[in-house]
């Protein structure tokens, strides 16, 4: 009798003196694997940016621009960047347009149209994250802040008593707050779009186009 309960409660002892034991060890785990932070560095860090792009006024009842733009950034940091842009239009009238000109008699004059602008403006990049394409592939990209200051070139524009013709050739100056996403190509090229409402004044009257690029963009320097 002593022999078996020695054969059996001497395992029993063992086993439960162990468990505490094993439990500690395999405790931090995931306790620790928990703590760990899922923020990650920047796969690519830009410094010096060129972007060429092509874009589209859409808001206007009268004239839709068709816009081409070249620009440079100079990204300070992972959260902050500078950017300088030129954009040229190529204006096309809208049917409603056409109308007022061809029945009623309106002159193109009196219709405000933009022929080009140029933005200096600065980025704020908050939010950088990657993406799973079907399980195969990462994609890379970043949302952006942006609000910059604007000198515009215009003709046209509400015909008064004083100028029965419009207002015609004039400069504006305004501002141009927005936003942006970016994906990343690779180490070089990215694709961004932008969004940004043009806040214009000229000659007494207010301007609020809305402008929309794709731009593809290279980076000399790109670290990963």
């Amino acid at each position: 009798m002593p022999t078996r309960l020695l054969a059996y409660g001497l395992p029993a002892v063992l086993l439960l003196l162990a468990g505490p034991a094993l439990a500690k060890q395999k405790q931090p785990e995931w306790e620790e694997s928990d703590k760990l932070p899922a923020v990650q560095n920047r796969l690519y860090r830009m410094e010096h940016e060129l972007s060429l792009g092509v874009g589209v006024l859409p808001v206007d009842a009268f004239t839709k621009g068709a816009a081409f733009n070249g620009g440079y950034a100079w990204h300070i940091n992972d959260l902050w960047a500078a950017e300088a842009r030129f954009t040229y239009l190529r204006n096309l009238k809208t049917s409603l347009r056409d109308k007022l000109e061809n029945n009623f008699g309106e002159p193109p004059s009196k219709f405000p149209t933009l022929l080009f602008y140029g933005e200096l403006g600065a980025h704020f990049k908050p939010i950088y994250g990657k993406l799973s394409a079907l399980n195969r592939s990462l994609l890379y990209g970043e949302i952006y802040l942006y609000l910059g200051a604007v000198v515009a070139r215009m003709d046209g524009g509400t015909a008064t008593d004083e100028e029965p013709q419009g207002k015609g050739p004039r400069m504006a100056f305004g501002g141009a707050p927005g936003f942006g996403l970016r994906g990343y190509l690779s180490k070089y090229f990215s694709l961004r779009f932008d969004f940004r409402y043009l806040l214009l004044y000229s000659a007494g009257e207010g301007h609020y186009p809305l402008a929309l690029n794709l731009n593809i963009c290279f980076t000399p320097r790109s670290d990963l």
